[in-house]
């Protein structure tokens, strides 16, 4: 069985300014939100305050822009977020030894940003607290602007693997864990989101295969009645027989052309999914690897390209359901890197009244 390279760490910008602060620390203490009481969660205070920290980040992000009389950009998230989290097989740490953890990737995090000023300066400007539950997670705030410099690092890879070694290190000298040692019972989350591509796949086939016997069986009847029509006129010139002749021909022409306008819609629409499903593992792939710009731009692609599925003429409800089934399961997988419930199927209209059970 496969073992893991490190715990799982998460790193996001904290959007939308003072508001999205805002709506993020009431969220980080709320234990009766859904995504909390669901799994009994705990919420347990680690380090800081989170008023104080919305108060700094917001007044050192404000003074920033005013400072700023030169026409540089904007400051447009005032946090960063950071989720450490251990699964639900492990031995679940103490408070005590959270603390600790707490303490040690506070220092790294000071040691990869500021090492220039005292640790005691820095981490009273940052923030954690524990949700302890089946999954148990700290959750971490670093002020984006910190004593008037913007701390550009806060979201490079370079701080990501730096804290993903701390975490490791921390769980094992104060917990005795040690993630080299951990085999998932579930290494794949995305193993339904497989077999919804397994379905696309057969629906795909079923439609090529009736498109495919449709023209075949137009050919044949393009042949039959050409041939009739030849066979008539060499042995029948009445009238009646060579119009009814012409009659057939026509038809089956007419059935052809509707056979090939069909497969000209079907590989139009072969296109249009193959088109969504890359975006859709583009958008999975961005907020894996913490690519907050790609991650935005892609997810609108993933928008507009099932926008544009729906317009299609062959669009019904079976193909409503296997695209929104993919959102959705594309969701599932993307879940434990997002705060977001739908980041992508709540901005989507359905079209047909047929809905997924």
């Amino acid at each position: 069985m496969a073992k893991i390279k490190n715990w799982t760490v998460v790193s996001q910008r904290v959007k939308d300014k003072q508001d999205g602060l805002v709506a993020y620390s009431k969220y980080l203490l709320d234990e009766k939100h859904k995504n909390h009481s669901k799994k009994d969660t705990r919420i347990v205070p680690m380090h800081g305050d989170v008023k104080d920290f919305v108060k700094y980040s917001t007044c050192q992000a404000l003074d920033f822009d005013m400072a700023n009389t030169k026409g540089g950009r904007r400051v447009e998230s005032y946090a960063q977020s950071f989720v450490f989290t251990l699964p639900d097989t492990v031995e679940k740490p103490t408070d005590a030894q959270w603390k600790s953890i707490s303490a040690d990737i506070i220092r790294a995090v000071h040691k990869h940003l500021k090492s220039d000023v005292p640790v005691n300066n820095f981490g009273k400007r940052c923030f954690t607290n524990l949700h302890d539950q089946s999954n148990p997670h700290l959750n971490l705030l670093v002020s984006r602007i910190f004593e008037g410099e913007r701390l550009d690092k806060l979201d490079k890879k370079g701080l990501i693997v730096a804290l993903k070694k701390q975490f490791n290190s921390s769980v094992l000298k104060h917990c005795n864990i040690n993630y080299a040692n951990y085999q998932p019972t579930n290494p794949s989350r995305g193993k339904r989101l497989e077999n919804w591509k397994l379905e696309q796949q057969k629906l795909r086939e079923e439609q090529e295969k009736s498109l495919r016997l449709k023209q075949e069986a137009a050919d044949a009847a393009l042949q039959a009645a050409s041939q009739l029509l030849l066979a008539q006129q060499v042995k029948d010139e009445s009238e009646v027989t060579e119009i009814a002749a012409r009659e057939a021909v026509a038809a089956a022409r007419m059935a052809k052309a509707d056979a090939d306008r069909s497969i000209s819609l079907l590989s139009e629409m072969k296109n249009l999914f193959s088109q969504f499903k890359m975006s859709l593992a583009d958008w999975i792939k961005n907020i894996k690897i913490y690519d907050p710009i790609m991650e935005e731009l892609s997810r609108v692609e993933v928008i507009d390209r099932a926008e544009t599925i729906q317009k299609h003429p062959i669009y019904d409800s079976e193909l409503e359901i296997v695209m929104f089934n993919s959102i959705e399961q594309a969701e599932i997988e993307a879940e434990p890197y997002t705060v977001e419930e739908k980041p992508i199927s709540g901005r989507i209209r359905r079209r047909r009244t047929n809905k997924p059970s």
